[in-house]
């Protein structure tokens, strides 16, 4: 009895086995430095820290991109972030 569950146990779980898991692509994650002001607003908001991108296959490759990228989470235009410092984090 007890060799029977533990082989149930066993095909249960195997991920390749199952119908329903699904494989997404993992995070990146980077450290960053920057600006956010919305056009004519008087007051601006710093933000640093670590930023984590769902879904991204590729790394960023340059301060525009990963301002985009950060405009679109905020709800901003591009043009109304300022990065100052990006990293990647390994």
């Amino acid at each position: 009895m007890f060799g029977s569950d533990c082989r149930l146990l066993s095909v249960r779980s195997q991920i390749a086995l199952a119908a329903n898991h699904k494989l997404y692509p993992m995070s990146v994650k980077y450290y960053t430095h920057f600006i956010a002001q919305s056009e004519g607003a008087v007051e601006y908001n710093e933000y640093r820290g670590v930023v984590e991108l769902l879904d991204r296959t590729s790394k960023v490759e340059g301060d525009r991109e990963i301002a985009r990228m950060l405009a679109r989470s905020f709800d901003l235009e591009e043009t109304d972030i300022q990065v100052l410092q990006w990293d990647h984090l390994h």
